[in-house]
């Protein structure tokens, strides 16, 4: 990580968590598939509108296992090991108190959760049949991202895609069996999810168990304060997942008020599309980020802004890629989401993509951004962008279209806010290059 060829480091990192990101979301994408056609349009909106809820669940995920891992990631690059072993097991420890927490609480209050959320008629049974079967397995979905984390920066990413890779499969074939074969329904589909991240956890569980790397579980000692700043470096990707949903609870709301659910559903679809695009540009922004903090460790600031530029180029071109699927196939990607008769749905759903698809462009740039100051520990930074990307300028775009233009128009706003975080993070990035961090 620190001596070898930048370009062959980039491939070997960046590559396998990008087809690992691709892996999960193909995962999310054949939920909403199975969902749609198994089950119906109205059971997919209804997952859509606890969605707010489980980003919370993934966002601490997140928050905890890569604000940790940066740090682990810069002790290895000083030649620490002790140190990096240590926040691995606090981490892991204070993460698996606070999902059996969001269990309780998921378990003890469903119904008041998807009503807050915006359930109604219907829907309402829908959303507490599917957070009561997901929420048992909140402890492991927070174990297996945060192995998968360290694995990284324990310069195993192969074997971290294939932990990732293993949870796909696992989740298609469950999927086909608990929704498809045996009618289970929408506690089908979170049970699928969850036992396919059961397997996905015992793939990697033998690399920190049998001590195959410089990562392992120790007696935690010492002070634990470096946990509050683990979670103050991660609170960006905290941000970016809760944000998301935050997102889509106001968009759920403004569909409600003007289509009813079928407007939700038509989002869902779009959700699912988008969803799947941006996991690629985090699965490359995952994947130098443990190069970043080991370099950054290291004192190397030419081999951290190498590794950065590649990042961006690649997530340019993922996203020219995907962006023609998009325009060029719109209708025929929308349409695998839903049974046949919907056309309401899938007319909507392809104008919205008509609309959203610039936003991927500028965000390949910004989610590349927030994985570099991630991985620089600049908190603050990382921070920042995350929040304008995620709330600010969204929300705020999204409420003044709304009323100035109509409610389609509201969708305008996700573009127009990722270009106006592009603006101001070329600005900070600046400011933040990596010869000005280190001082050598």
């Amino acid at each position: 990580m620190i001596n070898e060829s930048p370009i062959r480091e980039f491939f070997r990192f960046a590559f396998p968590s990008v087809f690992g990101m691709i892996a999960i979301s193909s995962a999310i994408v054949i939920d909403g598939i199975f969902i749609g056609n198994f089950v119906g349009a109205i059971p997919l909106a209804s997952v859509n509108l606890i969605m707010p809820f489980i980003t919370i669940v993934w966002g601490i995920i997140l928050m905890f296992a890569s604000g940790s891992s940066v740090i682990a990631g810069k002790y290895l690059g000083e030649g620490k090991p002790k140190n990096a072993c240590d926040i691995f097991s606090k981490t892991a420890i204070i993460l698996t108190l606070a999902m059996i927490f969001l269990s309780l609480v998921t378990i003890f209050f469903p119904q008041f959760i998807s009503n807050a959320l915006g359930a109604r008629n219907e829907t309402v049974p829908m959303c507490v049949e599917y957070l009561m079967s997901i929420a048992w397995f909140y402890p492991i979905f927070g174990f297996a991202v945060l192995m998968n984390f360290f694995l990284r920066i324990d310069g195993r990413p192969i074997y971290a895609f294939w932990g990732l890779l293993s949870t796909t499969f696992a989740n298609i074939l469950l999927d086909y069996i608990f929704v498809a074969h045996l009618n289970l329904g929408l506690s089908g589909a979170a049970l699928a999810t969850g036992l396919a991240f059961v397997t996905g956890m015992i793939v990697v569980f033998p690399h920190f168990l049998w001590q195959i790397g410089s990562i392992k579980f120790i007696q935690p000692t010492g002070s634990w304060h470096e946990i509050p700043r683990a979670a103050f470096n991660g609170f960006s990707e905290f941000l970016t997942e809760t944000s998301a949903g935050f997102i889509v609870l106001v968009f759920n709301w403004m569909l409600i008020i003007n289509v009813g659910s079928m407007g939700v559903a038509a989002f869902t679809v779009v959700d699912y599309l988008m969803y799947f695009s941006l996991l690629i540009f985090y699965g490359i922004g995952d994947g130098i980020s443990p190069l970043i903090s080991v370099n950054f460790g290291a004192k190397k600031p030419r081999r951290i802004f190498a590794f950065f530029k590649m990042g961006v180029a690649t997530n340019f071109i993922i996203a020219t890629f995907v962006i023609l699927l998009l325009l060029i196939y719109s209708e025929e990607m929308v349409g695998i989401f839903l049974p046949k008769g919907e056309e309401d749905i899938l007319n909507m759903s392809i104008s919205i993509v008509s609309i959203v698809w610039p936003m991927l462009i500028f965000a390949a740039v910004n989610i590349a951004l927030i994985s570099y100051f991630t991985g620089m520990q600049c908190a603050k930074e990382s921070a920042l962008i995350a929040l304008a990307r995620s709330i600010i300028f969204p929300i705020m775009l999204i409420l003044l279209f709304w009323n100035l233009f109509g409610f389609m128009s509201a969708f305008y706003a996700l573009p127009v806010s990722e270009l106006c975080v592009f603006i101001i993070s070329i600005f900070i990035f600046k400011k933040r290059l990596p010869k000005n961090l280190i001082k050598i």
